[in-house]
């Protein structure tokens, strides 16, 4: 690979790592949190506001490592894994708009599974 090709694959790791992964994470487990505890009724004794008053606001995304050490990775590598398809198809079949999304997405989808399907 080249270093224009190598910079688009580090470009598509870190704008899926930021965009797709850790800023949605980071925005929609407090959501997560509230509903988590709202579907648990009465086995929650404490309300979400009381949760926060006792420990704090950073208790809203409690329990969430994993997601947050797992889910920016997936969405990197998934869109940096469709960029090297798209580009490959495009080398290949530039005519073929549907083609070069399906190969992208497929190579995407190929290489994401490899990080969350040990």
């Amino acid at each position: 690979m080249t270093d224009s090709a190598n910079n688009e694959v580090l470009i598509d790791l870190f704008a899926g790592w930021a965009s797709g992964g850790a800023t949605s994470v980071f925005c929609s487990q407090p959501i997560d949190t509230v509903l988590t505890r709202k579907q648990a009724g009465s086995a929650v004794k404490k309300s979400t506001k009381s949760l926060v008053g006792s420990y704090g606001l950073q208790s809203l995304w409690r329990g969430s490592t994993a997601m947050i050490g797992a889910i920016p990775f997936q969405n990197g590598m998934l869109m940096a894994g469709y960029g090297i398809g798209k580009r490959f198809s495009e080398e290949h079949r530039p005519d073929q708009v549907l083609l070069v999304a399906f190969i992208g997405g497929c190579t995407g989808g190929i290489v994401q599974s490899f990080l969350m399907s040990p």
